[in-house]
């Protein structure tokens, strides 16, 4: 079958190769009138070929990105996105899917992406990151045109499972934390058992939005409601807090270990939470992340009403259309926080 002219070839390579069928185009033309010609892809089958040239017609692409790979792209979105300091959700996440590394992001399709998250052999969460990455570098990719199309919008993920990772500070557990303060893990513990924090944000919380009169910090990530939300100190927390501030220091949280922002969860794991003795006493094995769901079951159980409870964790709620934090709407959270 005769290709139109000007429209590309597909040609068959010489020796002995597992996809000999190139699919060829002619960009233009030297001074001496010799074609110049690039190869955009490789097929088994001269079928499978003209079908991939006939899509790059239908839909063509910046031919100088066709051969930036998934890898080249995940590197290029996280220096864009984060300055190069890609959070480690995502670098694990990254780190889960080998196989479409050396891929070039033009060719990438659902069931590659969906291959990898149903090898995984690890839970929902770790699944959900996978295909939450592939989402964030496809969008990524549609803004460079270097795709038309988000493949991985439509990845199948398993049914949800409830977590049984975490659990709740037992009221003697917090007690024997509260005798035992001046180890730091009790009180990192205790900052997210009265604040809701999850770890990462407060680790992330800059010495400028920390306001020790106002017994408040502004902080929060992950979600639209749990960004930039007041984050009430507690009356029991609050000598923590004002310890731990220094003008001179952009962040609040400090690593003892070398005086430099504490920053990620790894850190605050390794050089706080398993060397803490306190936290190796408790009867339970806890996750940071525990004190945040211990927050909630404190502030339901000193009946602190719904809607408060939301501000406080950052949950996203139908009620609350517009978070606007007045002098009053603060004092009120504070006044929440040192009920539990």
């Amino acid at each position: 079958m005769r290709l139109p002219n000007s429209y590309g070839s597909v040609v068959k390579l010489s020796g002995k190769r597992r996809k000999p069928y190139a699919v060829r185009l002619t960009l233009g033309w030297t001074d001496d009138g010799k074609q110049i010609q690039k190869y955009i892809s490789y097929h088994a089958k001269r079928t499978e070929a003209i079908a991939a040239l006939a899509a790059y017609r239908e839909n063509p692409y910046d031919l100088s990105n066709h051969d930036v790979t998934f890898s080249e792209l995940y590197e290029r979105w996280g220096e864009n996105k984060y300055g190069g300091d890609i959070p480690n959700c995502y670098r694990a996440a990254y780190k889960r899917v080998p196989h479409l590394h050396g891929m070039a992001f033009v060719d990438i399709r659902k069931r590659h992406i969906q291959g990898e998250v149903d090898a995984c052999e690890l839970g929902y969460s770790s699944k959900k990151n996978i295909k939450t990455l592939c989402n964030k570098l496809c969008t990524y990719a549609i803004d460079l045109e270097l795709v038309t199309a988000n493949v991985a919008s439509t990845v199948e993920l398993p049914p949800s499972e409830e977590s049984t990772i975490h659990h709740p500070f037992a009221p003697d557990e917090l007690e024997y934390l509260w005798q035992h303060t001046d180890d730091t893990g009790a009180r990192f513990a205790l900052i997210f058992c009265y604040t809701g924090l999850r770890p990462t944000e407060l680790l992330k919380i800059k010495t400028e939005n920390v306001h020790l009169g106002d017994r408040y910090m502004m902080g929060g990530m992950k979600t639209a409601a749990g960004k930039k939300r007041v984050v009430p100190i507690a009356e029991k927390i609050y000598p923590f807090i004002a310890a731990m501030y220094d003008e001179a220091q952009e962040y609040l949280v400090m690593d003892d270990w070398d005086d430099k922002p504490m920053l990620t969860y790894d850190r605050l794991r390794s050089h706080v939470w398993e060397k803490s003795e306190a936290l190796r006493a408790l009867p339970v094995p806890h996750l940071p992340h525990d004190g945040r769901h211990t927050c909630a079951s404190l502030l339901d159980n000193a009946g602190i009403n719904l809607k408060t409870i939301q501000l406080i964790l950052g949950h996203r709620s139908a009620n609350i259309t517009h978070r606007v934090y007045t002098h009053k709407t603060i004092e009120q959270l504070v006044e929440a926080i040192n009920q539990i």
